[in-house]
């Protein structure tokens, strides 16, 4: 790309006049820079180390001092914005098919990416990261993003990924637990699949998407709804050894939705909602905040409980929290 067309592009200023006049691909990560990229950065800490690695061109929103004269210097006002009218260009030229879809259906689409085919790309909900596949883009391949404002800015003519799912096709559903279901779709029979039913939809357009070619076992990576069994001394134990359990979420899209289900579906049961915020449409009695995850088993180990459902911290972190409880234990 001519640095004459980036300048135009994101109504930058050339601060100098560089030997070079061209750049081969962008980069927002410093220790990606290869030979002949442009580099864009907020952090100004990073551009010694981006033209070390060969950057042809560099683009700030600050001033900075022009340390080498050969390259190009080009100063925007907005980084963001750049960022975006640079991915408009890149894109605009291509014919593609662009799809926003529901945050569960974008990380069922993550954990089965290695059955994409080539013409498949999933969008990053950073924008900045999508210049690590923005070069392999082709015309006639589907990209696809969580996040339907970015897809605005960038692709404006995009479509529901999510259509509407005709659940009478689904028969003989079993829900053995908040967790695991089985049931019938199309000929297909799914037996004691570890996903819930209110996951069922997302489930089925993915299924559908790759012609019903998935491993099931690769289920165990969606976190949503996902049990920590836990013993009497809230030690992990496997999964459905146990009558305690814990749920995690940490997306804002998703707590609300999973909040009203565990209601619908385990009234009979007794459950904690344990949160780093207040939760508006709980009762205060319903709900116990926490800043800290270090305090949790703390506050549990007194506390009769069936599930806990803790808001605001994800699923890795309170794994890890459990076994470096159990392991710090073990020491003793």
């Amino acid at each position: 790309m001519q640095i004459s067309s980036i300048l135009d592009i994101v109504d930058g200023s050339l601060l100098n006049s560089p030997s070079i006049s061209f750049i081969y691909s962008i980069k927002t990560n410093v220790n990606k820079v290869k030979e002949g990229d442009l580099f864009i950065t907020k952090n100004l800490d990073e551009i010694e180390l981006a033209i070390k690695n060969g950057a042809f061109a560099i683009i700030l929103e600050e001033n900075y001092p022009i340390i080498d004269n050969e390259i190009a210097w080009i100063k925007v006002k907005n980084i963001e914005l750049s960022v975006i009218k640079l991915i408009r260009f890149k894109l605009a030229v291509k014919n593609l098919e662009v799809y926003y879809c529901q945050k569960a259906t974008y990380d069922l689409l993550k954990i089965y990416s290695n059955n994409f085919e080539q013409n498949i790309k999933l969008i990053p909900q950073k924008l900045e990261n999508l210049f690590k596949i923005i070069d392999d883009i082709e015309n006639n391949d589907i990209l696809i993003s969580s996040d339907k404002n970015n897809l605005d800015k960038i692709y404006p003519n995009c479509f529901n990924f999510d259509k509407t799912i005709n659940l009478d096709e689904i028969d003989n559903l079993i829900e053995h637990s908040l967790f695991e279901t089985s049931f019938s779709y199309k000929g297909n029979y799914f037996s004691r699949l570890k996903i819930s039913s209110l996951y069922l939809k997302n489930f089925i357009r993915v299924f559908n998407l790759f012609n019903q070619d998935l491993d099931f076992t690769k289920l165990k990576s969606f976190y949503h709804l996902k049990p920590l069994f836990l013993d009497k001394s809230l030690n992990l134990v496997e999964f459905g050894k146990s009558d305690k359990f814990v749920i995690c979420q940490n997306n804002e899209e998703l707590y609300k939705e999973e909040i009203f289900y565990i209601k619908d579906k385990y009234k009979y049961a007794k459950t904690i909602f344990i949160s780093s915020f207040k939760i508006d449409f709980l009762k205060d009695e319903e709900q116990i905040i926490i800043d800290d995850l270090e305090k949790l088993k703390p506050i549990i180990k007194d506390i009769k409980f069936n599930a806990i459902y803790i808001i605001g911290f994800n699923y890795k972190d309170v794994y890890e929290y459990f076994m470096k409880s159990e392991k710090v234990l073990t020491l003793f």
